[in-house]
């Protein structure tokens, strides 16, 4: 009994001791919290002088609409005097035509028009430079036909003998003939022989003449240019040195292409570009730049020039 007593004695000495310390520490702590000067802590120190200084030659580039009075009011200064020289600011562009009629369209009409492909005599220049530059095709009936090797030689003279007039070339073969009493000869069926012509053109290498076809030459209407409104579509075959040579490749092409041809007219236009005259050759009869294209498309298809055009 007398330990246990000591003991818990001396403990409850301790724990007040303790408790006394910690009352006295927690005491001084707020005594320095009061009496300490918040002020004479620099957290950033300010340096001397002005925080931004301007550069003396900035350079750079220089900013859109600096400088405007109506800017120098929003800066606070006071605004600049009256200019001594007023001048009006230029008048609005005018709409073109195209534009006014794209701009009238209600909004599901679709997509808006392609521009124009013509827009002046330096575009036209362009076009029969381009032209004059393609190649036309050469049509199958221009071309010389073959000739046989007879015809090329010529008639032998009467002097000569038949095998003198003979070309010279590999011998015919030999045909042998397998008897009749050979087993199956005797009932299979004997082959036709080739006809006689074939075989010797065929022994002389040459080849069978086609039969030659008239080809028929539709009839042209040609319109004069002056006649033609403005805005009016055409398309442009090419540019040539004479009125005659065009006229001349609307008939080539008539032959090749007859289906496109058939309701078209003939335009032969006299233009001059650097000192130089020449001919245009275009076609007349399309219902808007849609169809020109379309014409053109086609002939581009086959290889031959043609470029949509519209009449200033």
């Amino acid at each position: 009994m007398g330990v246990a007593s000591g003991l818990s004695v001396v403990i409850n000495w301790i724990g007040a001791i303790l408790s006394v310390g910690l009352i006295v520490g927690l005491s001084v702590w707020a005594w320095q919290l009061t009496v300490r000067d918040v002020s004479g802590v620099p957290v950033i120190q300010a340096l001397q002088g002005p925080m931004r200084v301007p550069p003396e030659t900035p350079g750079g580039t220089v900013a859109d609409h600096q400088g405007l009075a109506v800017n120098r009011i929003t800066e606070g200064e006071e605004a600049a005097p009256a200019a001594d020289r007023i001048v009006l600011a230029p008048a609005p562009l005018d709409l073109e035509e195209i534009d006014l009629t794209s701009a009238s369209l209600p909004a599901d009409a679709g997509p808006a028009p392609m521009p124009q492909d013509d827009t002046g005599e330096e575009t036209l220049a362009l076009i029969d430079r381009l032209l004059e530059e393609a190649q036309p095709l050469e049509p199958l009936a221009d071309r010389p036909e073959p000739t046989d090797r007879a015809e090329t030689t010529g008639t032998p003279e009467s002097g000569e003998t038949a095998e003198a007039a003979e070309p010279e070339g590999p011998a015919r073969p030999v045909i042998e003939v397998i008897p009749a009493s050979t087993p199956g000869v005797s009932r299979s069926l004997r082959p036709v022989g080739r006809p006689e012509e074939i075989v010797e053109v065929a022994a002389l290498g040459g080849t069978v003449p086609a039969a030659s076809v008239p080809e028929a030459t539709p009839e042209v209407t040609e319109l004069d240019p002056d006649a033609l409104g403005a805005g009016t579509r055409l398309v442009q075959l090419g540019a040539f040195d004479e009125a005659g040579i065009a006229r001349e490749e609307w008939q080539r092409l008539a032959r090749l292409y007859p289906d496109f041809f058939r309701e078209k007219d003939r335009v032969v236009q006299q233009a001059t570009s650097g000192g130089r005259e020449f001919y245009r050759l275009r076609a007349h009869g399309f219902a808007d730049l849609a169809d020109a294209r379309r014409f053109c498309t086609a002939l581009n298809a086959q290889g031959a020039p043609c470029i949509p055009v519209t009449v200033r």
